[in-house]
């Protein structure tokens, strides 16, 4: 038990280091021995919000040996994040030394090159921007970015558009359900952005304006889940079962995977690691078993075997109809 805590907590604290000691460093510039040796300040600076990030780096790689191209990066992040986070006395300081600037540019400017390089490489070769991305920034990040990308564009646009049913497969709906609690989430979202925004703005209009942000992002993020629901609904076809929940789930399961429909299913064995529970904010009414697990992977690449496939339909007996006459 120790042992797998310890596991959990590791990419956390690799990930909490260096921007503790970054924060401290950066509140260490405000103080007033960095205002008398602002020069000084501004290398220590440098150093530790390069070393940190350099380190995190290296304890985050495989067998402790990132490539020199991640060090590269790491230490190009270093000198934006000195020049961006520092006092502004030692950010005047730093830009004064004219080495030190050249150094910190041409750093930048090799790691930015050369990441560019990578990229197109590998644009070229498998012709998907998301892969380019991947291979200069954060592979989560760049699957977090192309999901928000995706939803934004499916709030904004699509409306009156049909359900994605490709020729020779059956859709099966399961949005009817669903969506009416999603608009009740909705409604009480607009009442909160109007009055958190009559509220905050007595204070700070700053901050205010950035919580109107949010509550659009999410009143628009809700909006994305209804349309998604609708539009992507479950597929049938001759060969496959696509699983999906608007753009949350996506699974193609073999027909020949299938073994058999079970009867029902009970929360806990919902909740298991190897059961997809595709039946948002509702119990599911379609459970599937397979002869042999399949491999699942999520939004953000995490992947898992499955035994069994779960998902609710609006309705489920033209679905159980249509799938039995096929096992």
């Amino acid at each position: 038990m120790p042992s797998s805590l310890s596991a959990r907590l590791a990419p956390i604290a690799i990930l909490l280091a260096p921007l503790v000691a970054i924060l401290a460093a950066r509140l260490a510039t405000h103080s007033d021995l960095a205002a008398r040796h602002p020069r000084t300040a501004a290398l220590l600076f440098l150093w530790i919000a390069a070393d940190a990030l350099t380190l995190a780096a290296i304890a985050k790689a495989s067998k402790n040996r990132p490539g020199l191209r991640v060090l590269l990066g790491t230490v190009a992040a270093g000198c934006i994040v000195a020049t961006v986070a520092a006092a502004g006395p030692v950010r005047e300081a730093l830009l004064d030394m004219r080495a030190v600037v050249v150094a910190m540019t041409l750093t930048v400017i090799a790691y930015l090159g050369w990441s560019a390089a990578v990229a197109m490489r590998s644009y070229r070769r498998t012709g998907s921007a998301e892969m380019a991305a991947c291979e200069v920034l954060p592979a989560n990040l760049v699957r977090f970015a192309m999901f928000e990308s995706s939803m934004m564009r499916l709030a904004l646009f699509k409306w009156g558009a049909r359900p994605h049913v490709p020729e020779g497969a059956q859709g099966f709906a399961y949005h009817r359900v669903i969506n009416p609690m999603i608009a009740a989430f909705l409604v009480l979202q607009l009442i909160e952005i109007v009055v958190v925004d009559l509220l905050v703005s007595h204070w700070s209009r700053l901050a205010a304006l950035a919580l109107l942000v949010l509550g659009i992002w999410g009143a628009l993020f809700l909006i994305a889940l209804m349309k998604g629901f609708r539009l992507y609904p479950i597929l049938l076809d001759r060969q496959f079962l696509h699983v999906r929940a608007g753009l949350l789930i996506d699974l193609r399961v073999p027909i020949d995977a299938i073994e058999a429909l079970d009867p029902s299913i009970t929360k806990a064995e919902a909740d298991r690691a190897d059961v997809l529970n595709a039946a948002l904010l509702s119990h599911p009414n379609v459970i599937l078993r397979l002869r042999s697990p399949i491999l699942h992977a999520n939004l953000f690449g995490k992947t898992r075997m499955l035994r069994r496939v779960a998902f609710r339909l609006d309705q489920p007996a033209p679905f159980i109809e249509a799938l039995e006459a096929r096992l």
